[in-house]
C-alpha cells in the first residue's frame, strides 16, 4: 500500500482490526446462542416441574432474565460489525456511492458515541454492584458478572462501529454501494 491514499490506509487498518476482533465476536455470539438454548431448556424444565412434580423452579424468571440480557449483549458486537441489526436504508440506498460511504461514516460515529455514553453510564452501576456484592432476590446469584457484560459489549460494539466507519462501509444488506 505504498503511496496509497489516506482512505486506503485507513480502510486496510480497519480490515486488520475487523480480522482481529471477529473471532472474539464470533465466540461471544456462540455464547449468546448457548444462552438462548439454556433459556429454552430452563423454561421447559420449569414447566415440566410445575405440571408433573407440582414444584416449579423458584429462580427461573430471574435466571431467564439474566440469560436473555446476556445473550443480547453478547451478540450485539457481531451484529454491529456485520450491520445485521435494524437499519433504516431508505435514504442511503438512493445516495451515490460516495455519499453512502459518508453516511456510513456518520452513522458509525453516532453509534460509537452512543456506545461510549452507555459505557460511561454502566461503570458506576457495575462498581456499585461489586462494592455491595449485590445478588438476585430469589436465586441469590451474584449480579456483577452479568452486569460486566454491558460495558464489555459497549466497548466492543464501539470498536465495531469505528472499524466500519474507518472502512467507510455505507453498504446495505445486499452488499450494494
Amino acid at each position: 500500500m505504498q503511496g496509497g491514499t489516506g482512505e486506503d490506509k485507513r480502510s486496510a487498518t480497519a480490515g486488520r482490526v475487523v480480522r482481529l476482533l471477529e473471532p472474539v465476536f464470533n465466540a461471544m455470539a456462540l455464547l449468546a446462542a448457548v444462552g438462548g438454548g439454556a433459556i429454552v431448556v430452563l423454561i421447559g424444565a420449569s414447566v415440566a416441574m410445575r405440571y408433573f412434580a407440582f414444584a416449579p423452579f423458584r429462580f427461573t424468571e430471574e435466571l431467564v432474565g439474566l440469560l436473555m440480557t446476556a445473550a443480547f449483549f453478547l451478540a450485539l458486537p457481531l451484529a454491529t460489525l456485520r450491520a445485521r441489526h435494524v437499519r433504516v436504508l431508505v435514504l442511503v440506498t438512493t445516495l451515490p456511492a460516495r455519499a453512502a460511504r459518508g453516511a456510513g461514516v456518520l452513522a458509525a460515529l453516532f453509534g460509537a458515541a452512543f456506545c461510549l455514553w452507555f459505557f460511561v453510564l454502566c461503570l458506576p452501576w457495575l462498581e456499585f454492584a461489586i462494592d455491595r456484592n449485590i445478588k438476585t432476590e430469589v436465586g441469590r446469584l451474584l449480579m456483577y458478572p452479568w452486569m460486566a457484560l454491558l460495558p464489555l459489549s459497549m466497548a466492543l460494539s464501539m470498536a465495531a462501529f469505528l472499524a466500519r466507519g474507518a472502512a467507510g462501509d455505507g453498504r446495505n444488506e445486499t452488499g450494494r454501494s
